[in-house]
């Protein structure tokens, strides 16, 4: 069982980078999911939008499972 301590989403014009903190609370033990992408300089820009809006709901989902 883990716990979710905290969570950062960052979205620029160039990347996005998200990272999760977790903590087992048996033994004290803190780990860091940490991962980012790049946007091509060719990509549809209009788009973003619609990507932030998924990234925000995946976020929000992945809260809600670690805080029943």
């Amino acid at each position: 069982m883990f716990t979710l301590i905290h969570s950062f989403f960052s979205d620029s014009d160039d990347k996005v980078v998200m990272a999760l903190q977790f903590a087992n609370p048996l033994t004290g033990s803190r780990y860091t999911f940490h991962c980012g992408l790049a946007r091509e300089r060719s990509s549809n820009l209009d788009d973003k939008e619609s990507f932030t809006k998924r990234m925000d709901d995946y976020r929000r989902s992945i809260e809600l499972s670690a805080n029943p």
